[in-house]
């Protein structure tokens, strides 16, 4: 089931140094290492809060789970915007984790589009190390 919500917008530094105009745009991207298979390679963590249209609290009296509201929330989020589009507007969202803050939802998720103009920041690379070419003519050593 669909629950039509969206993301609330911050600033980049969220608080600290706005100005009166400052930029607004919909979520962070995360740099921690979790324990996530295809972190950094085709996964990127994303960090927001979502507003539902309605109060958290009406689909709570009507018997719904958090995790079902969240869910709900991103499988709308996760629709592409028109008919003739055919990516998501912010990549394939998976929840990672969530806590209900009152009337929003601050979420942890994951998404396979490391540089999206609606969120602050760019998806950092995994730091695994390279791995070495086999390939190749091997060097001269000099004596």
């Amino acid at each position: 089931m669909e629950i039509v919500c969206k993301f609330e917008e911050i600033t980049e530094w969220h608080g600290i140094f706005d100005g009166p105009e400052e930029r607004r745009k919909l979520g962070r991207y995360d740099s921690c290492n979790m324990n996530i298979s295809g972190l950094g390679v085709n996964k990127w963590l994303v960090l927001a809060n979502i507003v539902t249209d309605a109060p958290v609290e009406d689909y709570l009296d009507d018997g719904m789970t958090t995790e079902e509201i969240v869910s709900g929330c991103l499988e709308y989020l996760n629709k592409p915007p028109t008919k003739r589009s055919r990516k998501p507007k912010y990549g394939t969202l998976e929840l990672r984790h969530f806590n209900v803050l009152g009337d929003k939802i601050s979420i942890s998720f994951t998404t396979d589009d490391r540089n999206n103009k609606y969120f602050w920041g760019r998806g950092a690379k995994s730091c695994e190390p390279r791995k070495i070419s086999k390939r190749g003519r091997p060097k001269k050593v000099k004596k």
